[in-house]
């Protein structure tokens, strides 16, 4: 998601800040369009962060064994992560 809007983000800024040479009474398009880029930016940032924490998240699976001994007398447990 963030990923996205960060991309509209970075092309309407471009466009508003090197293509655009319009001006409107009271308003800067050039600054308006660095804001949508900084905005841009950190939405990239933000996916990038998440992206990387779900990257690395892994899902352990605790596994519990229990085997008789030969002798019928005791239990062996073993416990592994998968």
């Amino acid at each position: 998601m963030f990923v996205g809007l960060g991309i509209i983000l970075l092309v309407l800024g471009g466009i508003l800040a090197f293509a655009v040479s319009e001006s409107l009474e009271g308003i800067d398009l050039v600054m308006v369009g660095w804001i949508l880029i900084a905005g841009g930016v950190l939405s990239l940032v933000i996916g990038a962060i998440q992206g990387l924490g779900w990257m690395t998240a892994r899902r352990t699976q605790m596994r519990t064994e229990r085997h008789m001994s030969d002798d019928g007398q005791h239990y062996v447990e073993e416990t592994r992560a998968d």
